[in-house]
């Protein structure tokens, strides 16, 4: 019963936090901005309007939505687990299996639809996609701890296409990546894509949180700080040219291989 109630929360409030960054990070840049209840309008508004396909995709691209969208459920379906009393027995390996299998299929739709901005985001996807996997699984291995914390979040920068990696607000065609592979779906097919980035983007935030010092019973103190943590980063760093991305990423992974190692020298907490 707790199991589903996480399960549940996570998958009604992912819109929210969505729009909360989304406010708190216009508020630091001085505009009103939009307010966190906004994405739920979103959703609703795109669920009610026809899905437009376009004329040279084949049938893939109407059904990788769904694929995209149950992949997301899968990750958040994942998170009850850690909050055991062993929070950490989870295969690593698998879970980044089922994040690629999510990212596999979106760009190969993007692909179908036969869009140069489409592949060109589909390039750069795949591209920071080789470089998150090892950090992101290094982070999960290593048990928790600060450094582990924060090499996941590094990583959820690419996940959930924020500064400095990339811009989920922007629609300009040669900058944009998560964006881009989303490029030529519209109605219900774009609404079941941004519910899936929502959940993903929700389900990162918890991870990370579970990987911090006191488990799941500070986790909702740790989930408020990330969420006040990650619009800061935002309004303090331009985003990044492309070829510096791979630092970012390196950095991720020595940090998530220092949590292995003050781990192993019995300093568990970082």
């Amino acid at each position: 019963m707790i199991a589903v109630l996480q399960f549940g929360l996570v998958l009604g409030l992912a819109p929210l936090i969505h729009g909360a960054l989304a406010s708190l990070r216009a508020r630091l840049q001085g505009r009103p901005g939009p307010s966190p209840l906004q994405p739920y309008r979103d959703l609703r508004k795109l669920w009610l309007k026809e899905a437009i396909s376009p004329a040279d995709g084949s049938p893939l691209v109407t059904a990788i939505p769904g694929v995209v969208l149950g992949v997301a459920l899968t990750f958040a379906a994942l998170l009850p687990a850690l909050a055991g009393p062993r929070p950490f027995v989870i295969d690593a390996i698998a879970l980044a299996l089922v994040l690629a299998l999510g990212r596999f299929a979106l760009v190969l739709a993007a692909l179908d639809t036969r869009s140069s901005f489409a592949a060109m985001a589909s390039s750069r996807e795949m591209t920071f996609a080789s470089l998150t996997e090892a950090p992101l699984i290094v982070a999960l291995v290593s048990g928790g701890g600060a450094l582990a914390a924060a090499a996941l979040m590094l990583v959820m920068l690419a996940e959930t296409a924020r500064i400095p990696v990339d811009n989920g607000e922007t629609h300009y065609e040669l900058t944009m990546v998560h964006e881009g592979l989303a490029l030529e779906y519209s109605g219900w097919q774009l609404a079941l894509v941004q519910a899936a980035a929502y959940i993903r983007q929700a389900s990162f935030v918890v991870l990370a949180a579970l990987l911090l010092p006191g488990g799941p019973a500070f986790a909702f103190l740790w989930i408020a700080a990330i969420l006040t943590l990650l619009p800061l980063v935002e309004r303090l760093y331009a985003k990044m040219r492309l070829f510096d991305v791979p630092q970012l990423f390196a950095s991720a992974t020595v940090l998530a291989l220092a949590s292995i190692g003050l781990r192993l020298a019995g300093h568990g907490a970082w």
